[in-house]
């Protein structure tokens, strides 16, 4: 099946197949497209900006996390963002860089440190939060209440699929 995209190019869309090789494949597909398709990069420009102003993906989702849950410890954040602290220092840096973040000695632990959003922080997620949830209306808005019930349930559950996944390939050794 084929259809028209907003823009006029036409996309086309596999037919459902019952072999599970071929879903795979298209699912694959799918997947691929989102991560890599020149759509995801002009939709990141669209949500978070280009050019000095602009947010990577990375910083965005740190900005997500400190700006949506308040204060919080760095271990705190890197566990939220299931990444490394090493990994969650070089993006507070860089957002206390941008002033989007500061950075204090925790009040009962002197040893660590609680990051927490700035005004200009709070500034930038709301901007970029109203972006994606006024995309997010456009793109949903050709599902039906059903279908979009549907798809949260299929991507929630893909999304445990991955981790769990991944957790497997971590705890086995390589060969």
């Amino acid at each position: 099946m084929t259809y028209a995209t907003p823009s006029g190019h036409n996309r086309h869309v596999s037919q459902p197949t019952r072999s599970r090789t071929d879903l795979h494949r298209r699912v694959g597909r799918a997947w691929r497209q989102i991560r890599r398709g020149a759509g995801a990069i002009k939709i990141k420009d669209l949500f978070y900006g280009t050019g000095p102003e602009g947010l990577d993906l990375a910083l965005a989702d740190a900005l997500a996390v400190i700006a949506q849950q308040g204060p919080m410890r760095m271990g705190e954040l890197a566990d939220a963002l299931q990444i490394t602290p090493a990994s969650t220092t070089r993006a507070v840096s860089c957002l206390a860089t941008k002033g989007f973040a500061q950075r204090e000695k925790a009040a009962d632990d002197h040893r660590s440190i609680v990051v927490s959003v700035t005004a200009d922080g709070r500034a930038r997620y709301e901007q970029f939060n109203n972006r994606i949830q006024a995309g997010l209306d456009e793109i949903l808005s050709e599902f039906s209440p059903d279908e979009l019930d549907d798809l949260a349930a299929y991507l929630e559950r893909f999304v445990v699929s991955v981790d769990r996944f991944v957790s497997k390939q971590a705890d086995t050794p390589s060969r």
